[in-house]
């Protein structure tokens, strides 16, 4: 059980809560699903709802059916042309392949994960103003890959390299569907979420000093890519550009978690 809550400004928060249960009836097939809820400034109420039944094949490798409902409510005093109300449902599968040591502090291994997802989106409530130019139903793909390495090149020391990348394809976009990027999680040493694209990409490498099992400190260099395409309708160009981000981190191991 997870939850996770994260406020980016007065006006833009994010909130989500996950359950897992694994080996449901003692078989090798865990079920989980997840809630996931953001509020972007005031134009718009971004909420996921999200399923996944995964089959362990062994301790390394898992394959997982997809299952996703989304909405994109607009505000009622957001600008018109910003975004149109949404309904999304997707299917999809995921597979995985972990071999690292230990899934807090790697010393070896690698991960691997991707995923694929297909569905339909219905806008509905569109402005008179957009009539013909914004289709009522579209199909919407999404892809996600993520690969990282983890390689102990002398003693107490450790090579981490990370590799992801996520694609959005669909014959209209709204601004609550692009992937993010930026912050912690993904570019460090740029805002959370401070750039959104259909396609976005990144790259983290860490060198690893460890102090103890879990605990260590690292020196790192990040480098994403992101990609807006141009949106006709709402006279937006297209943009896109390489970042890079560099600096030095630590994670401590205490008796209430890293």
């Amino acid at each position: 059980l997870s939850f996770n809550w994260q406020r980016e400004d007065r006006n833009s928060q994010e909130l989500g809560i996950r359950y897992v249960e694994p080996w449901l009836f003692s078989a090798p097939v865990n079920l989980g699903g997840g809630f996931l809820q953001r509020q972007q400034d005031t134009s718009y109420v971004h909420r996921v709802i999200d399923l996944k039944a995964e089959l362990m094949f062994s301790e390394e490798l898992s394959a997982g059916l997809l299952f996703g409902s989304e909405r994109i409510i607009p505000s009622a005093d957001s600008a018109a042309s910003r975004v149109f109300q949404s309904a999304t449902t997707t299917v999809g599968v995921e597979l995985q392949y972990d071999t690292r040591d230990d899934i807090y502090a790697p010393t070896r291994g690698v991960r691997y994960r991707t995923d694929y997802s297909f569905g339909s989106k219905r806008t509905s409530n569109i402005p008179a103003a957009f009539s013909g130019r914004v289709a009522g139903k579209v199909t919407i793909q999404r892809f996600a890959l993520d690969l990282d390495f983890y390689l102990t090149t002398f003693v107490r020391q450790v090579l981490a390299l990370g590799f992801h990348g996520r694609e959005l394809q669909s014959g209209q976009f709204e601004e609550g569907e692009l992937f993010r990027l930026g912050g912690g999680r993904t570019l460090r040493g740029y805002r959370e979420n401070q750039f959104m694209g259909s396609r976005i990409a990144w790259s983290n490498t860490e060198y690893r000093f460890l102090l103890a099992r879990r605990s260590f400190i690292y020196g790192f260099l990040d480098g994403g890519y992101y990609l807006r395409p141009s949106d006709n309708v709402r006279s937006i160009s297209r943009s896109d550009g390489f970042k890079y981000g560099y600096g030095v981190g630590v994670q401590i191991e205490t008796a209430l978690g890293n």
